[in-house]
């Protein structure tokens, strides 16, 4: 008997909605944050794929790939054993960093966007605008130290280098 394996590589419990032959209503296997589940297990490796084939296109994809992926994987499957535990760390791993990323390339587009309107603005007020400035901090918290902290920048002085922390009092 064929077994299908599917493992949810995110922060949050994943519900696997899937339809098998001879149901009328859609079957649910909820799947824990960094956790696998074994899926319709009375089912055959004909009925396994069918239920991978209605999961492919929302990124479903086979631990054999997931090494070849640098994009965040919120799921991956196996055929007959079980996902090495080692294949869900990694993943997970990589879809951190992924997110980092991600969130770095949103703040960059974000910092460009304000920068242009901002450029817009001062060009219908005929004034002029040297350079655009984000600094992002975390807000400090008692007992903690504060490890946040980006500058980007944008325009003609943006190319300076800005140093880190907070200025000197003279």
């Amino acid at each position: 008997m064929s077994k299908l394996f599917v493992a949810n590589l995110t922060k949050q419990e994943f519900q696997l909605i899937y339809w098998v032959e001879n149901s009328k209503k859609p079957v649910i296997t909820k799947i824990k944050p960094g956790q696998q589940e074994s899926v319709y297990p009375q089912g055959s490796h004909v009925d396994h794929e069918r239920i991978v084939d209605q999961h492919k296109m929302y990124g479903l994809i086979p631990v054999s790939e997931l090494d070849r992926h640098r994009e965040f994987v919120g799921q991956c499957y196996q055929y007959d054993t079980p996902i090495p535990l080692d294949r869900l760390y990694t993943g997970m791993t990589n879809n951190e960093d992924a997110l980092v990323k991600q969130a770095l390339e949103r703040r960059k587009e974000a910092v460009a966007s304000s920068d242009d309107l901002m450029q817009k603005a001062a060009q219908e007020t005929d004034s002029k605008l040297g350079s655009f400035e984000v600094e992002i901090k975390e807000v400090e918290q008692k007992g903690v130290e504060p490890t946040v902290h980006e500058v980007l920048a944008v325009g003609e002085e943006a190319q300076e280098s800005r140093r880190r922390g907070r200025p000197r009092r003279n």
